[in-house]
């Protein structure tokens, strides 16, 4: 099922938010004016990953610190920390129609 998200004037480069699509928490980061999503809730500590901080590609979780590739949901970098580790996560497709960024559930 497609969802709008949001305009893309919302969304600037190097920005990222979090909507409820069908009770799903979605990241959609904006990297580069290229839109991506994945889950945004992070599967070792479940924090929000849209308060976590993006660096390219790369959202990092602002709890423990485990690393995600907002193309394709992999944990590239696990948590600093000794309590268990990190999952891959949900990706989804994006796509951009007259100025409104759609998510593919």
């Amino acid at each position: 099922m497609k969802m709008t998200v949001c305009l893309t004037s919302d969304l600037p480069p190097g920005n990222m938010i979090n909507a409820d699509i069908l009770g799903r928490t979605v990241l959609v980061a904006n990297v580069g004016g290229e839109y991506h999503a994945m889950d945004g809730i992070c599967s070792h500590g479940f924090a929000d990953l849209s308060r976590g901080r993006l660096d390219g590609f790369l959202v990092e979780c602002p709890r423990h610190y485990a690393r995600y590739d907002v193309r394709t949901g992999k944990v590239v970098r696990g948590p600093v920390n000794a309590e268990g580790r990190a999952f891959d996560l949900r990706s989804y497709p994006v796509t951009v129609e007259e100025g409104c960024v759609t998510v593919d559930l």
